[in-house]
């Protein structure tokens, strides 16, 4: 004969057992996802860090070289035209 209160007992205890299995993966996963969001923040300030050091030194360029700068961005033109246009 089957006993109800121990079967009763081992099911809570398995139950138990997995919303703690759960609790623990869920802390796992916040703290993975905390890391990875201040990963993705340094990395974006970084990036605008770069962007913005990269526009003063164009910026200083075409101030000291205009008509380099304008040949350049003929000659980029020209040829993004060519490749956009496909073959003739």
């Amino acid at each position: 004969m089957v006993d109800t209160n121990a079967t009763a007992a081992k099911a809570n205890e398995t139950m138990n057992q997995g919303i703690e299995t759960t609790r623990e993966y869920t802390e796992r996963a916040r703290d993975y996802i905390g890391r990875a969001r201040e990963s993705a923040r340094h990395f974006g300030e970084g990036g605008l860090d770069v962007a913005g050091r990269l526009s003063d030194d164009l910026e200083e360029f075409v101030r000291e070289e205009p008509w380099l700068a304008i040949g350049a961005a003929f000659a980029v033109g020209y040829v993004m035209a060519r490749l956009l246009r496909g073959p003739v």
